[in-house]
């Protein structure tokens, strides 16, 4: 009977350990779509991220994001390149240093559940993002990266972002001995 209990004990805790890793669909939409199309969950996200400082924290970055409103003077003009654009501004941070700053354009991502921003300038600088709640968001850097569940980063409301390590390390060109 104890082994009976013991087999069911392993069965469960394996299949709450395969239901908790969540996996991401790709949906198919039109390459050419638009924010007017879906601006009802894209004006949700921009709102809910607008203004705040957001920190994402792995062995790879420390640093975040910051996105603020940008207002598009072209929007509803149907001739041009952003007529049918939500925009943002993000600047991005590594560390307490700005690094980047970037307009961004929203639509809905082919990741369901998600908006797409990317770069106006730069179609590779993507952040696909969905909210978890008032004080964190989710994101995958690309469309394609929903296969890798690992790749979803997390992002959290914060008051500062954090200093570096390494600041109080640097010494001056005329301290490490570069110029005589």
């Amino acid at each position: 009977m104890k082994i009976i209990g013991l087999c069911f004990a392993v069965v469960l805790a394996t299949s709450s350990s395969v239901a908790s890793a969540e996996t991401f669909e790709r949906a198919e939409l039109d390459k050419d779509r638009t924010s007017v199309q879906y601006a009802g969950p894209i004006k949700s996200i921009t709102k809910a991220l607008e203004g705040y400082r957001w920190l994402g924290q792995s062995k790879d970055m420390n640093g975040g994001v910051v996105f603020e409103p940008y207002v598009n003077t072209r929007f509803g003009k149907n001739d041009t390149e952003t007529g049918g654009a939500i925009m943002v501004k993000a600047t991005y941070y590594l560390y307490d240093k700005p690094v980047k700053e970037a307009l961004m354009i929203a639509r809905q991502s082919q990741i369901p559940g998600f908006v797409e921003f990317y770069g106006y300038e730069s179609r590779e600088l993507q952040l696909h993002i969905r909210m978890v709640d008032d004080s964190t968001f989710q994101a995958f850097a690309s469309d394609d990266e929903y296969r890798k569940p690992d790749k979803l980063m997390t992002y959290n409301k914060v008051e500062k972002f954090n200093e570096s390590y390494y600041k109080d390390q640097l010494e001056s060109a005329m301290d490490d001995g570069t110029f005589f």
